[in-house]
């Protein structure tokens, strides 16, 4: 915020570790991950159990128009500090009913404010990027929000998209005037076989190379337009 740095989990919900595994039960089949793969759970709402925290954050003032992020924490052994899976990142805005964030589950309306894609036909945006910065609209209506990232790897196998959530409690400061538009649900909005989620397998991006290339230009993501305000 303001172009500082905040302390992990300040204003933002905590989530419910995802590991550790069992690498005897798992072997060499790729699980289906607790908590990350389930379009229908409450978890695709803002990340694994993070309801359980809502009443940890404090809430950040963000003025309308200035720019804010998210960056990625890296893990006791100094590990996976940037965007591990190469793919698509969009963040949304919800505000929270009487401007009550502690008892706010996200289970309202969502607008989309920002995305991060493809910037060539072989290389995303945020792919190994230590965090994703963007603006909020100028004229948002005041009031406190949910702002809610979501990072995922396209698929080219139905239902096996990993969703990484993350929600901050925002106050955004301004004049308003904007009405949000084309708004989204968390569960609701996103189907397994739908473009963006499930994507042709010559657009696909994996941490290997392909040898022809790939057409991740051709990539729209799933969910409303932006609202740009």
């Amino acid at each position: 915020v303001n172009g500082t740095e905040s302390p992990e989990w300040k204003y933002v919900r905590d989530v419910a570790p995802l590991f550790p595994y069992d690498p005897v039960e798992w072997g060499n089949q790729f699980p289906k991950l607790p908590g990350i793969m389930d379009l229908n759970s409450s978890n695709i709402t803002c990340g694994r159990n993070a309801f359980d925290w809502a009443a940890k954050p404090e809430t950040a003032d963000v003025l309308a128009g200035s720019e804010v992020g998210f960056r990625i924490s890296e893990d006791g052994a100094g590990k996976y500090g940037h965007f591990y899976d190469p793919g698509s990142g969009q963040v949304y805005l919800s505000r929270a009913p009487r401007d009550d964030l502690e008892h706010y589950q996200g289970d309202g309306d969502w607008f989309k404010i920002a995305y991060g894609g493809p910037v060539t036909n072989d290389k995303w945006l945020l792919w190994q990027q230590p965090e994703f910065n963007f603006t909020i609209p100028a004229t948002t209506p005041p009031g406190k929000y949910l702002l809610r990232l979501e990072q995922f790897m396209p698929t080219t196998e139905p239902n096996y998209v990993q969703w990484y959530v993350d929600c901050a409690h925002v106050n955004i400061i301004g004049p308003g005037g904007g009405t949000p538009t084309k708004f989204a649900r968390f569960p609701g909005t996103y189907v397994v076989d739908q473009p963006g989620l499930l994507i042709p397998a010559d657009q696909y991006l994996s941490t290997r190379t392909r040898e022809g290339g790939y057409k991740l230009l051709d990539y729209q993501p799933p969910g409303p337009a932006l609202w740009s305000g």
